[in-house]
């Protein structure tokens, strides 16, 4: 009985323990965006599979070209990216697809030697069953700040 009553009086310090060790370890694992991303626009209004395309925010641009053209699903892609007043550390492009998962595509792009702002990679496209599939290229610039540009563009596809 006295190991009840003291297993009892105890209860408030473990409990106050245990919810301390739940709060550090949750705040530990931030799923959170980081606030330094600047989301610009879709762009849905130009057509990558006749030439490249381009965004722009105040005075800064992003134009993304692929090549061979049309593009084609599971073709290897050259991709190049020119950035205009942005100073990037690091260029990536996220491929994701808008009416069905495709899994995890991120490729990073590299500077091109003696272009400056010219970034080039190497990707693909995954195969669909779908006749039709939506795709969203997110260029992703980091730049020297720290501070994140995400610019996407709509790229459609279909199986013929």
């Amino acid at each position: 009985m006295n190991t009840f009553f003291s297993t009892i009086r105890s209860f408030p310090i473990w409990l106050a323990i245990g919810l301390t060790s739940l709060a550090f370890t949750l705040s530990s694992c931030d799923s959170s965006s980081p606030s330094n991303i600047e989301q610009w626009p879709l762009n849905d209004a130009c057509e990558l599979h006749q030439s490249a395309c381009q965004t722009r925010h105040e005075k800064q641009n992003i134009t993304i070209d692929i090549r061979p053209k049309p593009i084609r699903v599971a073709r290897t892609l050259t991709v190049r990216v020119k950035l205009d007043n942005i100073f990037a550390s690091k260029v990536e492009l996220d491929i994701s697809g808008l009416n069905m998962y495709m899994g995890y595509n991120r490729v990073t792009l590299f500077p091109l030697p003696g272009q400056p702002g010219f970034y080039e990679g190497k990707s693909m496209l995954a195969f669909c069953t779908n006749d039709r599939m939506d795709w969203q290229l997110t260029v992703i610039a980091t730049q020297e700040d720290g501070e994140v540009i995400q610019a996407p563009f709509l790229l459609v596809t279909h199986n013929r």
